[in-house]
């Protein structure tokens, strides 16, 4: 993967990155340790005392935000994780909290800011099949689109389409023609009026 790229990036530099999750915890999950050790390392720009991982948690009424940085140790422990990260098991050899620490956590109005939002659908939670961290995506200055927003999930729309008669492809069963009734006959009721003719 590589950071993502635009004009309005030229003057800022990275903080780090924000994982949002169903639920809070209260420690610094192996995977997300192991993914933040391979962005440390793999970009230049990203500084190790500065970048840190932000997690934000949809808890029932409310949002709960958590920010770490890895320590030395969480550094070597996360590269060495070979492989997939998101494949890295719930209490690996090695983890623990001694890998990470939490990172102070401001919030105020007194910075604003702007939105890039990848082009298209950014949203995979709805298709993590089709998320690889090789993605290649362009960025554009816009709110982001709500979670549940239709472009995200075209395949639930697909799915109550072929679910409801449309069959092959997610394509929607034929209605009527001009002058059919409802069930395809060539007559229409004596009450309906063909808005077509």
């Amino acid at each position: 993967g590589k950071l993502p790229e635009h004009d309005y990036l030229s003057d800022y530099e990275p903080l780090g990155w924000l994982h949002t999750a169903p639920s809070e915890t209260q420690s610094l999950p192996p995977g997300d340790v192991a993914t933040h050790a391979k962005m440390l390392e793999r970009w230049d720009a990203w500084d190790g005392e500065r970048c840190i991982v932000l997690s934000c948690a949809f808890t029932p009424g409310s949002v709960s935000l958590s920010s770490y940085k890895l320590t030395p140790q969480g550094y070597n422990w996360g590269i060495k994780q070979s492989g997939d990260v998101s494949a890295v098991t719930a209490n690996p050899e090695g983890y623990g909290p001694m890998l990470y620490e939490k990172a102070s956590l401001l919030l105020s109005d007194k910075f604003s800011g702007f939105f890039l939002v990848p082009e298209g659908s950014w949203n995979y939670n709805f298709a993590a099949v089709k998320w690889s961290q090789h993605m290649q995506y362009s960025l554009r200055l816009e709110n982001p689109r709500s979670f549940y927003d239709a472009t995200h999930r075209s395949q639930h729309f697909l799915a109550f389409a072929d679910s409801h008669g449309g069959g092959g492809g997610g394509a929607a069963k034929r209605g009527p023609a001009a002058g059919e009734g409802l069930d395809g006959s060539a007559e229409l009721e004596a009450d309906m009026e063909d808005a077509f003719a």
